[in-house]
């Protein structure tokens, strides 16, 4: 017979019952989206290069790149789910995104788009190759697209007369 596993978990809330460590564990489960996404906001977003030299400057910064971040964390791990090529873009995203992305890519708007297909999407605009054996776009690559795209959908809606 092997010996069991013994295994700790250092925190500072309390685990005395079977429920509390539990929850504990379930915390502990949230650790690697958490890192994804601080990864996501150093390596991708570049927060750790801004050269502000005042807090009241610089939070405000890392507040805005937080959404973005929170947003592209959401699109990455929509993309890696087992759905992804059902699940329609625009369950994520607005429809307007999914339209102007398809016009740049494919020379015509279209709402058909699969989250998959989005993501691969917003990464080509990065410089994504999309070749059959990349696999999933990295944070830097993401984030040059949605800056791209983000561009080309303000430019849009400048046209339709909105905001």
């Amino acid at each position: 017979m092997k010996k069991p596993l013994e295994w700790i978990l250092l925190s500072n809330l309390p685990a005395a019952t079977f429920g509390q460590a539990c929850q504990l564990v379930d915390f502990y489960a949230c650790r690697p989206v958490i890192e994804d996404y601080h990864k996501g906001l150093k390596t991708g977003l570049g927060i750790e290069h801004m050269q502000f030299e005042d807090t009241e400057r610089l939070e405000p910064a890392i507040a805005l790149l937080s959404v973005v971040g929170a947003l592209l964390l959401e699109l990455r791990e929509a993309a890696r789910q087992r759905e992804a090529d059902v699940t329609a873009a625009t369950s994520v995203v607005p429809a307007l995104f999914v339209r102007v992305l398809t016009a740049r890519l494919h020379g015509r708007a279209r709402d058909d788009l699969s989250v998959r297909e989005f993501v691969i999407g917003i990464a080509r605009l990065g410089g994504f190759l999309a070749r059959k054996g990349d696999g999933l776009p990295g944070w830097q690559t993401l984030w040059r697209g949605w800056h791209n795209l983000q561009l080309l959908v303000d430019g849009a809606q400048l046209l339709r007369g909105g905001p």
